[in-house]
């Protein structure tokens, strides 16, 4: 039924024709036809999708927000505020005094470990560029993540179907016996 690595293959909609080609180029098949165990199956592939998308996109928000207060305290450093003292964050709670003495240059992380030197024009361009590529990448995110629930929407209606079909089924049965 499903590969187990993109259920979308396995989704169709239910009003509209059967198109067999399609079918096997996506390697799935329609949900109506699929067994409860199969069904079953989709849904907690899903379901461990979506709470990892939820949790990607919790961190690239994360991360975004960790580029606007960079781009908040590269506004701080103009010449006005050369030898000022200020706090020196040690860790996210930790802070010891100490002076500002370079308000023209900053030091970079611009990822696996690498710094770079630039000024705080060039840095707080960097930091915009990252702002707005963590953005993009929430936003198409936030699509797969709307487009999964739906599928597991679906999956749940179609269980609930064949559920509600399957106690007919045994009522039926008793009363016929």
């Amino acid at each position: 039924l499903c590969s187990g690595r993109d259920c979308s293959s396995c989704f169709q909609d239910m009003g509209e024709s059967d198109d067999e080609e399609q079918k096997e180029q996506q390697g799935g098949m329609p949900l109506q036809q699929a067994s409860l165990q199969q069904l079953n199956a989709v849904k907690q592939n899903l379901e461990g999708e979506l709470k990892s998308l939820v949790n990607n996109q919790a961190a690239l928000r994360e991360a975004e927000s960790r580029f606007v207060s960079a781009m908040e305290t590269l506004k701080s450093l103009v010449p006005e505020n050369d030898g000022k003292p200020m706090l020196i964050p040690l860790t996210t709670s930790l802070y010891v005094d100490g002076y500002m003495t370079q308000t023209k240059k900053v030091t970079v992380d611009v990822g696996t470990g690498y710094y770079i030197e630039m000024s705080v024009d060039k840095a707080t361009k960097f930091c915009g560029r990252r702002c707005k590529m963590l953005a993009d990448n929430a936003a198409r995110l936030e699509k797969a993540l709307k487009e999964k629930r739906k599928n597991l929407e679906n999956v749940a209606m179609v269980m609930q179907q064949k559920m509600y079909a399957q106690q007919a089924a045994q009522e039926a049965a008793k009363e016929g016996e």
